[in-house]
């Protein structure tokens, strides 16, 4: 539940020149909001590669989005929307939020004010928020994340992206795991409508640390690993890194495959890595004709996708029992559609209003739909009966083995046309709307990080007490009290110095985070040592 993120540069202390004819050029200082500063490095191109020159300039970003720093900043409050609604919607077991969450389900059937004079039922309308959320928010944030990539290459060579990521997402996760779980045990102290089972506090505690829990932190980790993995296929089909006159690759990544010179056949070249959707490309140029092959048209980007999306989405419906409420390969597509589709904008970008107000629509309905089984499915929980209802069947996977493969198809197509259509359809809406960067985009955007990070372990310290209290465990009062809090402490995390390095966010230049030894890597060493040794210590005590 929203890649979430938020994209921000973080400062990496050393950089790498990049090979295929690119150097760096000399570094400048730029100023970044809160009198923060960090050096900037471009790759800039020998005067020889023109036509690259051109096709760069083709392809590169006009400059910073203002659509995306206003998506991203609404995404990252949306997140916390979610986690609040979640304590006022029903379980699915009594196990569901013993690590980082804490529900109070009297409001699902009782006034939400709790004042007699003001009867405000939105029990049944917040619950069906958060399944509605859930069909979307963190694809839209893989998404976007996605898309500045494509972005962040034109500023950093290979390695450079590499440490970079290291940085940004590895060192948060971390940091998180190793610090910021003992809010996360005061659950234990949360009033309950079912008691957990009895166990000392000590051994509650203990729970936390047996293995590392990544709580909202899973999103940056995910990211973190597609990033890596993807590095190089990103970085072959960037206009600033590979041309039609440097490039030395074959369809498989190899400068000695067979398919470079004399392919066996045109399936060889399908099932080669380099490719979209099994269309070969080798370069940019070759990879925007295939993505525009694919995506041309109002109708092809609407659909195609979203059918790509819907069988991946169908498989993991119908098969993966490790990871049930992480569909990691769906992620993953819509993070290369991202990349992908900032690539090719120029040959499938689509700026008709009708076309865009469409796709919005139709994805509404289709995610509300997914909404409305939530509901019922959540009713079917609180009768403690099995689901029986067709759209619980299709949203939920409630089903029997004679009917699984048809509702698991439904369900998979029905959410993933759904939450594209939504998503490039809300985008862009919103890129129409807000044209201009502003400075209050900025200064949002850099509170989005920590603001994402910590929100959740504020939230469970904070309901874990105030639901004891009747006023005070309303939705309106948790709603207000909540938000000012969190958004006062991310604002003194912007201001924290040094300490901005745990949280994602850039350091001043000369910072003693993350250092130079090890080309700043010692902090990412320190914390996994910590994590490591609390496991161990949990294990032993």
């Amino acid at each position: 539940m929203a890649e979430s993120t938020p994209e921000m540069v973080a400062s990496t202390p050393e950089m790498v020149v990049s090979t295929l004819e690119m150097v760096v050029s000399t570094p400048v200082t730029n100023s970044t909001t809160n009198g923060y500063k960090e050096t900037s490095y471009t790759l800039s191109k020998s005067s020889k590669d023109d036509e690259r020159c051109l096709l760069e300039e083709d392809h590169k970003p006009s400059g910073r989005r203002a659509d995306i720093d206003v998506i991203m900043i609404v995404l990252t409050y949306g997140v916390y929307l979610f986690h609040i609604c979640k304590m006022y919607t029903p379980s699915a077991s009594p196990a569901e939020g013993r690590y980082h969450e804490v529900r109070y389900q009297g409001l699902i059937t009782t006034s939400t004010s709790e004042d007699p004079f003001t009867p405000i039922y939105l029990g049944v309308i917040v619950h069906w928020f958060v399944g509605f959320m859930q069909a979307w928010h963190m694809r839209m944030f893989f998404y976007l994340s996605g898309q500045n990539t494509y972005s962040a290459l034109f500023r950093r060579s290979e390695t450079q992206f590499r440490d970079e990521r290291v940085h940004r997402l590895l060192v948060p996760t971390l940091f998180l795991c190793a610090v910021t779980e003992l809010p996360f045990t005061l659950a234990y102290f949360a009033r309950r409508e079912v008691p957990l089972v009895e166990e000392s506090y000590w051994e509650y505690v203990k729970g936390f640390y047996i293995h590392p829990h990544f709580q909202q932190s899973w999103f940056l980790l995910y990211l973190f690993i597609y990033a890596q993995v993807s590095t190089f296929w990103f970085r072959t089909f960037h206009p600033a890194h590979n041309t039609d006159e440097t490039t030395t690759l074959s369809f498989c990544g190899s400068t000695s495959c067979c398919c470079t010179v004399k392919p066996f056949s045109r399936l060889t070249q399908y099932f080669c890595c380099l490719n979209f959707i099994l269309k070969p490309a080798l370069t940019p140029r070759e990879f925007a004709s295939a993505v525009k092959w694919y995506l041309g048209g109002p109708i092809r980007l609407a659909l195609i996708p979203g059918i790509v999306i819907g069988v991946v989405e169908t498989g993991h419906r119908l098969y993966d029992v490790y990871f049930p409420n992480y569909p990691i390969l769906s992620y993953l597509v819509i993070y290369l559609m991202g990349y992908a589709t900032a690539a090719a904008e120029r040959e499938i970008r689509q700026r008709s209003k009708v076309w865009s107000w469409s796709c919005f629509l139709v994805g509404t309905v289709l995610c509300s739909v997914f909404g409305v089984g939530m509901v019922i499915y959540g009713k079917e929980i609180e009768k403690k009966q099995a689901s029986t209802n067709l759209i619980s069947m299709v949203i939920h996977g409630a089903y029997t083995d004679k009917t699984r493969f048809i509702i698991s198809l439904i369900g998979g197509f029905t959410r993933g046309l759904g939450q594209w259509l939504f998503i490039i359809g809300s985008i862009a809406l919103v890129r129409e709307t807000f044209t201009t960067p502003r400075d209050w985009h900025q200064k949002c955007r850099v509170m989005a990080m920590p603001f994402y990070l910590i929100h959740q372990q504020l939230l469970v310290g904070i309901a874990s007490g105030a639901l004891w209290v009747p006023y005070l465990r309303s939705f309106p009062v948790m709603l207000i009290m909540t938000s000012v809090l969190i958004i006062t402490i991310t604002y003194l995390i912007t201001k924290s110095g040094s300490l901005r390095y745990f949280f994602g966010l850039p350091t001043l230049i000369g910072s003693w985070l993350p250092g130079k030894p090890l080309r700043g890597f010692v902090p990412v060493l320190v914390l996994t040592g910590v994590v490591l040794l609390q496991m161990t210590l949990a294990r032993t005590l």
